[in-house]
């Protein structure tokens, strides 16, 4: 069973809270809140089940998070997932949210190009959120000064009827309406909806 201490805590949200792996610096371990039902875990698990069966080699970079499992802890069942953290400082890679509202450290430039890059990639590679939110996005920073969008939470869909993870006309249509539905048509438009929510 693995000791998560106060040291290993890295933030929370809505369904988890988020610690560093204790013995693997390039994982994070999530903990459900008492509140989230398994069931809910399970519908993501079974989610990047299948995501599992596909070729992220031919990904030009990890766009999202990857599960590596469940694990015990002191705190309960958790899950591991890939912890982003930047080639530049080894430091855990911050939010997109952090980068729009308290730095300008990255020009918007940049941050549009990388985000029309993350959109691309889950329009080719049939990838989908329930909650594409800036703070589930890490903006992590290369040794080449580029800057790569990694999707940390949210990630499945809960269509009945799949159609768009076969077909190319719907994966662009969903990917399309998720980022006008949480506001990421433009930066502008994302930063007055991230102030208006607090």
């Amino acid at each position: 069973m693995l000791q998560l201490e106060k040291k290993h805590y890295i933030g929370e949200g809505e369904i988890r809270f988020c610690y560093e792996h204790p013995e693997n610096l390039n994982l994070c371990i999530k903990i459900p809140r008492p509140e989230t039902t398994r069931e809910y875990t399970n519908k993501e698990l079974l989610y990047f089940k299948k995501l599992s069966r596909r070729n992220t080699s031919k990904y030009q970079y990890p766009f999202y998070s990857d599960f590596h499992g469940e694990v015990d802890t002191n705190l309960g069942l958790g899950q591991v997932f890939d912890l982003v953290r930047d080639e530049t400082t080894g430091d855990i890679s911050k939010t997109l949210e952090y980068y729009l509202l308290k730095s300008n450290e990255i020009a918007d430039e940049r941050l549009k190009s990388a985000l029309d890059d993350l959109r691309q990639h889950m329009i080719k590679y049939k990838v989908f959120t329930r909650d594409l939110r800036a703070r589930n996005i890490c903006c992590k920073l290369n040794k080449d000064d580029s800057v790569e969008l990694i999707i940390i939470d949210g990630i499945g869909h809960r269509d009945f009827f799949p159609f768009a993870d076969r077909f190319h006309y719907f994966s662009k249509k969903k990917v399309d309406r998720t980022f006008t539905k949480w506001h990421f048509d433009s930066l502008e438009d994302q930063r007055k909806f991230l102030k208006k929510i607090g």
